[in-house]
């Protein structure tokens, strides 16, 4: 019976696989090797028994033997083998293999994680059988996974100094010296000493594990209802892999940024702070754990399919960034270039500017001892609120009437900015907002919002925007066009209530501008105490209440109104923008831009000639 590991990769094998095809191919492969002149036809024996009785792969046949693989090669499974001699692999090279693999058995590591078996014997055997002839080049893979190539006098630079040798199951090469085994992105990680906290996170059972194929494994009887295996196929997995991309295959190719051992522990001292949940969130340990990490090495690996060597001179865009630009503002509220990086091998402190660069089978690792990706460019992000978007109204205020009934003392309506409007179109953000018009006029009212996916403990700058009547009706009474004045109030799970202030200690109050877009500073590097990031439970939502605060008296003589008309609530990595009223000499650079340092650009990421409020990257 084939072990588990074999049944994967041999399922579905035709043609010269079993003994019968074998015999029927026999002619073939006489008249292929005798023209060679490498082979007189087919050897007596197996594979196994050809390595055993020769003195020269003593040392190949006890690592064989020693590792409890004599048996794969001598049953009728068809293999190429690739064995080095003695004379470049020694005895005691192949006890110290022969211990290894018995420590690495007894520790109760499964047999595809074994390192001797993976990163020697496996490297050194092919499924099917592989013959070479004068200028033949040919791209194999081995047991492992990794690709070879094989040409008509070496395999991956390998001498051959016996070729073609047919055997029972398979094809005999000796070598002149063993093959070289190149661990992948994912493999070297786990085996660079400077890189034990990564591989800590990145091999964590948590992530990686292997999963059962009841597809592939062989059925037996049944009892008490349930299938008993005779022989159970197990698979690895990774879901790490479907944020990182493909870091452990062989026909992927990539570039991963790792950081060295010290400079995780310095991130990990920065980053877990920013992932402070409230103590009553469900699993909250291992959400700090998780994303705190997650924050690390996300915005760290590059497919080379997207960044091949003539756009990194222009920039680099990880696994984690949005390739297409028309999905960006659905993703992040703006077309953002998050996880993308300018200039990435050039600048000095470039997201690819490392000077120790390992070579992996499928790409490279670029060790990093000091961590030049930006968290501002990774998971430190704008939180737009749409007032209009879904979920974006926790509540308004209400009122309870005469009978008991709970009524809404304002409602909220949608408005849109059409195109014809080219005093205010595309100024407001997506050219929607929510006009909240009172239901009842001899009271204030208010508007509480989400404030999705905050981080605790690093600074935002926190703007509320609003919009003025004429951005939906051009024909907007005076008494329709009046000011209104708001004060906002933040609460946290768990958390006093915080009514915003300003410097002197007063409620901070924000009147609008009649017929403006204003953009009010409600907060400046303000710091939340617990994180939301990823929660989904409405009752543990972040939220920043808006009330009017306008005097009955300021209604009847139509100098303030109670209607508020919001726009958005920005949520702004502190120190990363600033208002300036200029406008740019050149206002060509497209919108595609938008997050790059350096550039000028309206709040929804488009760019016109008009003058009004730009946004300014200082990064």
């Amino acid at each position: 019976m084939i072990t588990k590991i074999y049944k994967i990769l041999y399922a579905g094998l035709m043609s010269c696989g079993v003994a019968a095809a074998l015999t029927a191919c026999t002619e073939t492969w006489d008249d292929h090797y005798e023209s060679l002149g490498d082979s007189s036809g087919m050897h007596e024996g197996s594979l196994w028994q050809a390595i055993k009785s020769n003195p020269n792969l003593s040392n190949f046949a006890s690592v064989i033997e020693g590792c409890d693989f004599a048996k794969t090669l001598d049953g009728s499974q068809v293999f190429t083998v690739f064995a080095p001699t003695n004379d470049s692999f020694s005895q005691s090279e192949a006890q110290a293999l022969i211990a290894e693999y018995k420590q690495q058995e007894a520790a109760n590591v499964v047999e595809e994680d074994n390192t001797v078996l993976k990163e020697f014997i496996h490297n050194h055997v092919a499924l099917y059988n592989y013959s070479v002839s004068t200028n033949s080049e040919d791209s194999i893979t081995l047991l492992n996974g990794k690709y070879a190539v094989l040409k008509s006098d070496n395999i991956d630079g390998v001498q051959l100094l016996t070729k073609n040798q047919l055997y029972g199951n398979g094809v005999l090469y000796t070598i002149n010296k063993p093959v070289n085994y190149l661990p992948s992105v994912f493999e070297y990680i786990r085996s660079d000493a400077d890189l034990d906290s990564l591989r800590s996170f990145l091999y964590n059972s948590k992530f990686y594990y292997r999963e059962f194929q009841p597809e592939l494994s062989v059925p037996g009887s049944i009892v008490n209802g349930k299938t008993q295996y005779l022989d159970s196929v197990f698979v690895q997995r990774n879901e790490l892999f479907n944020i990182l991309g493909r870091i452990g295959t062989e026909d992927s190719s990539y570039i991963m940024v790792a950081p060295t051992n010290a400079v995780w522990r310095d991130l990990i001292e920065e980053y877990e702070p920013y992932f402070n949940y409230p103590t009553n969130v469900d699993k909250r340990d291992s959400l700090v754990y998780t994303n705190s990490r997650l924050a690390i090495v996300n915005g760290t690996t590059f497919s080379r399919t997207f960044n091949t060597d003539e756009s990194l001179k222009d920039s680099a865009m990880s696994e984690n960034s949005m390739k297409a630009y028309n999905y960006r503002k659905i993703q992040w509220g703006a077309p953002f270039e998050y996880y993308q990086y300018r200039s990435p091998l050039t600048q000095p402190y470039g997201a690819l500017a490392q000077s120790e660069v390992a070579s992996c089978s499928n790409g490279e690792v670029r060790k990093a001892t000091q961590w030049n990706i930006d968290k501002q460019m990774t998971f430190f992000r704008y939180i737009i609120v749409e007032a209009e978007s879904r979920n974006s109204i926790k509540e308004v205020s209400k009122l309870v009437d005469t009978r008991g009934d709970s009524i809404a003392t304002i409602s909220p309506t949608t408005r849109y900015v059409t195109n014809d409007n080219a005093t205010y179109y595309d100024k407001v953000w997506s050219n929607s907002f929510v006009e909240f018009v009172p239901n009842n006029a001899v009271v204030n009212h208010s508007v509480t919002f989400n404030l999705p996916n905050v981080l605790s403990n690093i600074g935002y700058d926190i703007y509320l925007v609003t919009a003025p009547a004429l951005a939906n009706d051009s024909n907007a009474t005076d008494i329709q066009r009046l000011p209104t004045l708001m004060r906002c109030t933040i609460s946290q799970p768990g958390q006093q209530p915080d009514q915003i202030k300003g410097e002197n200690g007063k409620v901070k109050e924000f009147q609008t501008t009649p017929d403006a877009i204003d953009y009010f500073l409600v907060a400046e590097n303000y710091k939340f105490a617990v994180c939301t990031y990823g929660i989904d439970d409405e009752n543990l939502q972040t939220t920043l209440k808006v009330e009017t605060r306008v005097g009955s008296t300021q209604v009847r003589n139509n100098i303030l109104t109670r209607t508020m008309r919001i726009d958005c609530i920005l949520l702004v990595p502190h120190g990363s923008l600033q208002l300036v009223d200029a406008l740019p000499s050149d206002s060509s650079v497209p919108s595609r831009m938008w997050g790059t340092p350096g550039l000028l650009m309206y709040p929804h990421g488009q760019f016109t000639d008009r003058p009004f409020k730009w946004w300014y990257m200082q990064r």
